[in-house]
């Protein structure tokens, strides 16, 4: 059975970096899911995503890519279209439907990634270029965008040391 388990997590790793390669993402340096998340297959299924980037569902955990979508974020805002990816595997690793816990749990795994910063300097510029329109999920995209700051912001200060 680990055989199985570890066939599986190398083929979702490779659907990943094909879903990634197909959407014209940079195949270096960047985040790629591990340990159990390996296992998490992505489908391109832009019917599922209701004209998101990205959805994921719990269960089975599964992220879904629209690809179409994929191309005009990245056309925009190159790089943060690899956030939105992020932000899903997020609700899958703390097994939440929180969309700020999700953004927040995305921005610390990029800001400790490879050449993370790229892609979270994207997605802060994305988010501060749209129009303001609040959202219950997510707040303003100009309140997203500080949040995503402030969360890898976080990530990387070292924890006080205790008295």
């Amino acid at each position: 059975m680990p055989n199985r388990r570890r066939i599986a997590a190398v083929a979702a790793s490779l659907a990943l970096a094909g879903a990634l390669a197909a959407a014209g993402a940079p195949a270096h340096a960047q985040w790629v899911p591990s340990g159990p998340l390996a296992a998490v297959p992505v489908v391109n299924d832009c019917t599922q995503t209701g004209g998101d980037v990205a959805v994921s569902r719990l269960d089975p955990p599964t992220v879904y890519l629209c690809q179409s979508v994929v191309r005009l974020v990245r056309q925009k805002d190159p790089g943060a279209e690899h956030f939105y990816l992020v932000h899903e595997f997020g609700h899958i690793a703390l097994q939440t439907s929180d969309e700020a816990a999700a953004d927040c749990w995305a921005a610390g795994e990029l800001a400790r990634a490879p050449h993370g910063e790229r892609y979270l300097r994207a997605a802060i510029d994305h988010f501060r270029r749209r129009p303001d329109q609040s959202s219950r999920r997510y707040g303003t995209p100009a309140e997203r965008a500080e949040r995503i700051r402030r969360c890898a912001e976080g990530a990387l200060t070292p924890p006080s040391p205790r008295p």
